[in-house]
């Protein structure tokens, strides 16, 4: 029998509460746990609203009425079609919305009827009630009903955003793990909030973890700019971390409560997918602009200073005519082995040791903060991107000076790798490569944790009216097949920004979004020349990835060229 594969759109959404309802045969009372209703229980949870932090949420730790929830979990894993969902944002497991459940046919339908029924109970107006009175946020739509089945499994992930898309009111997610097995918390697949340290701007870290749980129901008010949360990673293979998820929405219009200023309350904070397009990128270093005609070839100065870290190969003026007319054909090189063998064992070392002491070479979810000595510090907002960025008194003038510690050779060898890479020379290099003429240049070395850090698409302000070149030189202790397979993240994605997407869901990376692909590999640089509105990202990288990917980012800015 071929499983139930539910559509993502459908006229169901916005079908009548009143029609919906005549498929509604049982008490309400039925399908909760005993003494949901109760007015007790009721100030109870409001109660415990009004006192949460970061911000007003709500756990029940029993909701549904325990032997239908196993049979709805039943119906899910006998009869539901998953499809597998990858974004720069997300890895999940997905059906289509519930929703669409009234336009299946009658046999479909009745392989499904318990959780027919559980939806039909969690948007029925006595839990609509419930939730409105618990969480103080006003009446809720009947009409709009918006909601999926999701499978966490190994590798799957959902970061940092605050769910203001449309007209969202209230987010929330019903647990369905295993019921005869506990969830460890070293499973991963916490649903993680985060506090607001500022206007609109998230901490780096959350402050509340809520594992999942058997019939645990989480629930939230969704405030743009506010609302901060995020899905850990699960680690271990064969642990499936299964969950309704769906949103309640403000009354549409005809609807009891309907307001059309309602949408005002949306535009009173700024959104995480507003801040994506905005980002958090330093200013451009300027220089005095070297033109590629200045440039015929490398002085012996450049080539007494390049030699001393630089693979020898790759200054070869032979060798450099050819790297040119590749770039000027395909617009992108992969360099590999770019360092002196010397250079990059040390390198390798001091990493790998790196790794090891945080407890970055197990498989598991790792502490937030880890990883933070000498001069690394933890670079946000999560909202956009989070990672470790290796400061300096350029960047930072006003931070007190790093100690270096015994257990830290990382902060001397990158800072004076990511000298190299500013050297006057290096410059001279990249223009008889590019064939470009440079003008400015900014600069980021950078730790990609596992199971912690990434950065979101997203397009530079100065890349909306000219070319940047992008030239990053990666780096990963261990060096090991599934770091170019892509599978642990960590790769360099570019992919087209299509102005005509709908603006209420983030951006995808499938197959014809993205335009190039770049796995992390150890020692290797690559030159791309990015167009006009082209978005970049690091994906996240898995908490199995076994070691950080490092790497030091440079951005120039170029004159326009034909």
């Amino acid at each position: 029998m071929a499983p139930t594969v539910l559509q993502t759109t459908s006229d169901a959404t916005l079908e009548p509460d009143t029609k919906r309802r005549k498929t509604f045969q049982d008490p309400v009372q039925d399908i909760f746990y005993e003494g949901l209703f109760n007015l007790s229980t009721r100030e109870d949870m409001r109660n415990a609203v009004d006192k949460a932090q970061p911000y007003k949420h709500c756990k029940i730790d029993h909701l549904v009425n325990d032997e239908l929830l196993r049979k709805v979990r039943k119906d899910i894993l006998d009869n539901v079609q998953f499809t597998r969902k990858e974004t720069d944002i997300y890895k999940v497991n997905q059906t289509g919305d519930l929703a669409n459940l009234d336009g299946l046919p009658a046999d479909e339908k009745e392989r499904l009827k318990h959780l027919f029924q559980l939806r039909n109970g969690i948007y029925s107006q006595e839990f609509r009630d419930l939730v409105s009175q618990v969480t103080g946020c006003g009446p809720l739509s009947g009409r709009k009903t918006d909601m999926s089945v999701n499978i966490y499994d190994q590798g799957c992930h959902l970061l940092n955003h605050d769910d203001v898309i449309g007209d969202r009111r209230v987010s929330f997610i019903l647990y369905m793990p295993d019921p005869d097995e506990e969830w460890k918390p070293s499973y991963g697949g916490a649903l993680e909030l985060y506090p607001v340290v500022e206007a609109g701007k998230s901490a780096n870290e959350p402050t509340v973890s809520l594992p999942p749980k058997w019939n645990q129901f989480a629930m939230f008010t969704v405030l743009p700019g506010y609302s901060f949360h995020s899905v850990e990673e699960v680690v271990p293979d064969g642990k499936t971390r299964l969950s309704i998820q769906g949103w309640f929405h403000f009354p549409q219009e005809g609807e009891v409560g309907y307001d059309p200023s309602n949408a005002d309350l949306l535009l009173q904070g700024k959104s995480s997918l507003a801040q994506l397009s905005e980002g958090e990128q330093d200013p451009f270093i300027q220089y005095d602009t070297i033109d590629s005609t200045d440039i015929e070839h490398l002085s012996e100065q450049d080539l007494a200073s390049l030699s001393t870290w630089m693979n020898t190969t790759y200054l070869d003026r032979i060798n450099l005519q050819g790297l040119s007319e590749n770039f000027f054909e395909t617009s992108s090189l992969q360099l590999q082995d770019l360092l002196q063998p010397d250079l990059y064992n040390t390198l390798i070392s001091s990493t790998h040791k790196a790794d090891k002491e945080d407890g970055y070479l197990e498989a598991r979810m790792p502490r937030h903060g880890s990883g933070v000595r000498g001069q690394w510090q933890v670079q946000g907002s999560p909202v956009s991107q989070r990672f470790l960025r290796l400061s300096t008194k350029q960047q930072q003038p006003d931070a007190p000076n790093a100690t270096l510690t015994a257990d830290d050779t990382t902060s001397e060898l990158f800072s004076q790798l990511q000298a190299h890479f500013e050297s006057t020379a290096f410059r001279h290099w990249l223009v008889l490569v590019s064939k470009l003429t440079l003008k400015s240049y900014r600069v980021m070395t950078r730790r990609f944790r596992p199971g912690l850090d990434y950065t979101l698409a997203s397009v530079p302000i100065e890349n909306e009216t000219s070319q940047l070149l992008d030239v990053t030189f990666s780096l990963v202790s261990r060096d090991v097949p599934s770091w170019q397979s892509c599978e642990m993240g960590g790769y360099l994605c570019y992919m087209d920004s299509d102005d005509n997407d709908d603006a209420s869901i983030y951006r995808s990376s499938d197959q014809e979004g993205a335009l190039l692909t770049l796995p992390c590999r150890g020692n290797e640089l690559s030159l791309v020349l990015r167009d006009e509105g082209v978005m970049q990202f690091i994906k996240y990288v898995s908490a199995s990835a076994m070691g950080s990917r490092w790497d030091i980012a440079l951005e120039f800015e170029t004159q326009e060229v034909d």
